[in-house]
């Protein structure tokens, strides 16, 4: 089975334009990947309806959505009145998802700022996560983002054990800065339990007092990840899609996407061998 070269439309849209989601509609068809992985930013809450149908119109393929990033921090971080505005945005996320046409939900579950029984908290929320998602055509493939303790592995195996039929985002950046690549290679959840797969690279350093934020967010070569290496020892998974999520913003919004058509002409000589 061959994995579809997916794009993030976060590499085409950012607060340097404005979070202008039109830009997908104007350069979709310019773009070498195979479809989209639409990225669900704060600012679409106020219109989440046009940009729906303005993607639509212009017949952007979207197969997975990356769920908004700062419900993660509801969810886990506050009291029980930011844990329902929560999941009152991850089911606005989910409609967005079936609205676009997508099948998979991205989710970050936790982050670096959780503990231990925060992150056990919102695990204890999957049952309800899932149902949702499941309501809305969508497949929640949680990622491994950074966690301090259990780190994203056990985490992902904690989750695997209590949902036999769960599935996974793997991400390169996140994997390496945690020092988990091998883990993942080597686990026995790496072939059927990856459904999705993130690549982005970076500079080795994460944003002052975020502890787990890599960024800037860059693309492969740019950084310290050897991905020709890592392509090369990458075992045979289950994933059927793969998202280049290295943005290509120029300070003053503009966009380069012959930079963006070469990253993905990369991947997909390498996507060759898995």
């Amino acid at each position: 089975m061959s994995i579809e070269l997916l794009c993030s439309t976060g590499t085409l849209v950012g607060r340097a334009n404005g979070f202008n989601h039109m830009l997908v509609a104007e350069y979709h068809t310019q773009i070498e990947a195979e479809a989209f992985e639409l990225m669900m930013l704060e600012a679409f809450y106020e219109k989440l309806t046009t940009v729906a149908r303005d993607l639509t119109r212009a017949n952007v393929d979207i197969r997975t959505i990356h769920f908004e990033k700062d419900i993660t921090a509801l969810l886990g971080l506050r009291g029980e009145e930011a844990r329902g505005e929560g999941l009152r945005r991850f089911s606005l996320n989910a409609e967005m998802g079936k609205s676009v046409g997508a099948k998979k939900a991205v989710f970050h579950l936790w982050d670096g700022r959780f503990s231990p029984e925060q992150i056990e908290n919102v695990i204890a929320l999957l049952d309800t996560l899932y149902e949702i998602c499941e309501r809305n055509g969508l497949e929640l493939v949680v990622e491994n983002v950074p966690a301090r303790k259990p780190s994203p592995y056990e985490n992902v195996e904690e989750i695997a054990r209590r949902y036999p039929k769960s599935r996974f985002t793997f991400d390169t950046r996140h994997c390496h800065f945690m020092g988990q690549i091998d883990t993942f290679f080597e686990s026995p959840l790496w072939r059927d339990r990856i459904g999705h797969l993130h690549v982005s690279d970076y500079n080795g350093k994460t944003v002052p007092e975020m502890w787990g934020v890599t960024r800037p967010i860059l693309h492969p070569g740019e950084g310290i990840i050897d991905f020709d290496a890592l392509f090369e020892k990458m075992p045979p998974c289950g994933a059927e899609t793969l998202t280049l999520e290295s943005p290509v913003i120029g300070a003053d919004g503009t966009l380069d996407i012959e930079k963006l058509n070469k990253t993905l002409r990369y991947l997909a000589s390498k996507m060759k061998n898995l």
